[in-house]
This record gives C-alpha cells, structure tokens and sequence, in this order.
C-alpha cells in the first residue's frame, strides 16, 4: 500500500471523469454532481508536475519527540525592580545600562529629606536612651542603698523602658528606608563613644544597591530626577537560566508531565541547544488555540537565549505502554483535510489514487500515527 504525498497536486489537477461515468453518477446520485471523486487519475506529466511522491505505509519505531514552539521569557526568580522606599533626588547611577554587577555593588544613590529625618530621631532617641540607661543603673544602686524609693525607682525604670522602646522604633524605621545594619551600627557607635556624629550633605544619602549578581536590564531615572517612594528605578536580571514558554495542543496533554527533558534551538544559533526540564504544565485550556501553555527553565550559557526570542523545543515524552512496539503511521505532510475529515490517498495502481478517512495520533519527528 502506498499513500499519495503532495495531494495538493491531486486536487490542483484532478482530471474529468468519462461522459458515461459522469452520467451514471448524476443517474445515481442527484444534486451531487459537485461532490468530491472517491478516486483520481493523473497522467505520469502530471505527477512530475505536481511533484507527487509515494510512501509505503508500514509499522514504524518513532523516537517520541514532541516538537513545540514558543518564546524565551525572564526567569522571574532572578528578576527584581529596584526601587527606595523613601521619596528624594537621585544623586548618581554609578552604573550604565547592561553593565554586569555583583550582589551588594551600589546601582543608585538617593538624597532623602526624609531619611535625614529618620536618621536624627533615631540619633536623638539613641543619645537619650544612653542617658536614661545611666540613670537608671544609678537607681539601682540608690534602691539597694534604700537612698530612694521605690516609687522613685521604678519612675526611672520606666522612664528607660520607654527610651529602649523608642530608639528601638526610630531603628526599624531605618530598617524600612533600607539603611543597613553597618550604617546603624555605626551611628550607635558614635553615640556610644560621644564621637562626632554624622550630619552634612552626606548623612541622608540612601545607596541602592545589587540584591544579586546579574546585568542591568533597564534604567528608569537619570541623574537629578525627583522620585517618590516605592517608584521603579532600575531593573536587574540574572541571565544565567531562562523561562521558556511553550504552547502544546490538547490532545498532546496525555504526553506531558512536568520533569520531562527539553532540547531548545533558535534560528539565531541554528548549530547549538539548549538544554531544560518541564517544571509546569497549565491548568487552563485556551479556548481560541486549543493549547495549553507550559513551562521550561533553561540552563542558559553565555545568556545567548535573550528574552522575547522565539524558539522550537523538543520534549522527550514517554511512549505509553501501548505503543510500546513499532506503529504505522505515515509522514505528515501525507494528510489533508478534504470536507473537515483527515484523509490521505492510496495508489491503488499507477496513476489511480484513492481517497481514505484516517484517524491520527500524535506527530514526531514528521511522522503522524
């Protein structure tokens, strides 16, 4: 048995049945004189025209490789916008746009009244606390002494508590402005020490800096712009594994697990791929493509896979217990859709063709069961 490649050649140039087969068709079948030929004949020119091939349909052992397409996305683990948490002036941007940095290198510097402000209530609750503290040590050795009272004592006991709480406050408020714990542990050595402490136009100066190694992908600031709290400054990535998002049809689902390995290629490195794993597999079928969207992160070495870039992946899916031994199947382009049923042509005998209604299966590597 041989299936008929290139029906479209069949279809282009179908020849006209005889007066006498045209007559018994209309005797028989009324109204049905444009319906589609159960068979078709074409001349040796017309096959070569139409480049026809045949193919001797027969039980094959196809590597299971579904073959899918998609796009090449950030893995969003490794991508952070920065952003202060205090409104001010960027002052500098030490850094330039795609310039690669470290975890703690500094990306923006941001002049902040209201920083200042923080920074001096917590330095004014940390003097006071000091000296309440002193106070109240010296109740303690008055009160044993009974030199005072209790009342007296536990007056400045409280007085230090509440102190404590303060500057314990006016310290997570730092916190929340993003100080970090080096600068306030060295404006309380400052108090501690009676050093001088830190004022000028330096003092509230807040530093934005690498929350891990990657690239600066975007810049949203310039020098001198006026920002406000929580407004997006600037944007890291770590290229160093991608998301690949991929769209696989319905009746492919029962081939899909999240684990299965994934070979990635691109038209803009046709010679290499990309190796990853399926770690998810949607849960909602789109109703206008028929397909569910999936996910692969991507080993990404030298950042070649930039994303947005379009890409075809091959999952290596399982071959059920079913098909565990050779199946027949035929290659894709073998099938067509005539009247919204899949078909393909058999050559019956040289030159004759005849139509037949196939069910199909899955497709790998160009092969269609």
């Amino acid at each position: 048995v041989a299936a008929g490649l290139g029906g479209a050649g069949c279809r282009k140039k179908a020849p006209a049945p005889a007066a006498g087969e045209t007559a018994k068709a209309e005797h028989d079948k009324p109204g049905e004189r444009e319906g589609l030929p159960e068979s078709v004949h074409l001349t040796p020119a017309a096959i070569a025209e139409a480049a026809i091939a045949t193919w001797k349909v027969q039980p094959v052992d196809l590597e299971h490789l579904l073959v899918l397409t998609g796009s090449v996305g950030h893995n969003e683990n490794r991508l952070l916008q920065l952003a202060a948490n205090v409104k001010g002036r960027v002052v500098s941007i030490p850094v330039d746009l795609g310039a690669r940095v470290r975890k703690g290198d500094p990306i923006l510097e941001i002049e902040s009244v209201d920083l200042g402000r923080a920074r001096e209530e917590f330095l004014s609750e940390l003097s006071g606390l000091r000296v309440s503290a002193r106070a109240y040590e010296r109740a303690k050795a008055l009160v044993e002494a009974k030199a005072i009272s209790a009342g007296e004592f536990q007056t400045r006991e409280g007085d230090f508590l509440a102190k404590k709480a303060a500057a314990q406050a006016a310290e997570r408020a730092l916190h929340l402005y993003g100080v970090s714990d080096p600068e306030i542990a060295g404006l309380r050595a400052a108090v501690e020490s009676n050093g001088a402490l830190p004022s000028g136009p330096d003092a509230p100066r807040l530093t934005i800096r690498a929350p891990f190694d990657g690239r600066v992908i975007d810049r949203k600031v310039t020098p001198g712009a006026l920002v406000e709290a929580m407004q997006p400054l600037a944007t890291i990535a770590n290229l160093s594994s991608v998301w690949v998002f991929l769209q696989a049809y319905e009746k492919d689902l029962a081939l899909l697990r999240e684990g299965l390995p994934v070979t990635i290629r691109t038209e803009a490195y046709p010679q290499e791929f990309f190796r990853g794993r399926v770690d998810y597999l949607g849960s909602v079928v789109d109703a206008a493509t028929r397909t569910v969207r999936l996910r692969a992160t991507v080993l990404n070495t030298g950042e070649k896979l930039r994303p947005g870039m379009f890409v075809k992946a091959q999952v290596e899916v399982p071959k059920p217990a079913a098909e565990a031994k050779a199946i027949l199947a035929v290659p894709q382009s073998a099938l067509q859709t005539l009247d919204g049923k899949t078909t393909v042509f058999v050559q019956r005998e040289p030159g004759v063709f005849v139509r037949h209604l196939v069910e199909t299966g899955h497709t790998f590597e160009g092969f269609t069961e």
